[in-house]
């Protein structure tokens, strides 16, 4: 499948696991779109369920970004970046401010830009219905002020459909400095 979504999802609210919130959290609007793009889709979904995924789990990742690397800064609160994640999954990513967030350099730095955002997700589907997604992201943060530097951010965030929407269970993710 080709399909890709360049954009913005989820309305904000947090309530449909998109994204949102406080302290960085742009509710929609980003400076660079992301980039988002259906990748492998195992079972039996058709095109329309896919691109719903592609979708939702875009708004969660996008939720992510915009609450741990952009918004406004200096600042020390990042905990909103988790906000779709599960009690497990944020405890482990509080744990690592370094690479989740810019927690570790939030109170020194003047400001993060987000200047690359992409998404490709594998789908999973079990009779007819989603059951899992997996979104390898790739990001590009510029730091500046105080530890003025370019990271690439990359990895791969583990979703599960539920009730409220979508919610990261698990991550793989890595940070280095050095830009795409």
């Amino acid at each position: 499948m080709g399909l890709a979504l360049t954009g913005c999802s989820g309305d904000g609210d947090g309530t449909d696991g998109g994204s949102g919130g406080a302290d960085g959290g742009s509710g929609g609007e980003h400076a660079v779109e992301t980039e988002a793009t259906l990748g492998k889709v195992r079972g039996d979904l058709d095109d329309a369920q896919a691109a719903e995924v592609l979708e939702a789990v875009t708004g969660v990742v996008d939720g992510w970004i915009d609450g741990g690397y952009a918004g406004d800064y200096p600042r020390s609160a990042f905990d909103d970046a988790f906000g779709a994640f599960t009690d497990d999954a944020r405890e482990l990513a509080l744990a690592q401010p370094a690479v989740m967030s810019n927690a570790e350099v939030g109170g020194q730095i003047e400001g993060a830009e987000v200047t690359q955002r992409s998404v490709s997700v594998d789908v999973l589907g079990v009779r007819g219905k989603p059951a899992g997604a997996t979104a390898h992201v790739v990001l590009t943060v510029e730091l500046a002020g105080g530890a003025e530097r370019t990271d690439e951010v990359t990895g791969r965030l583990l979703l599960t459909p539920g009730k409220d929407g979508w919610r990261v269970f698990g991550f793989d993710v890595s940070r280095g400095e050095g830009g795409a």
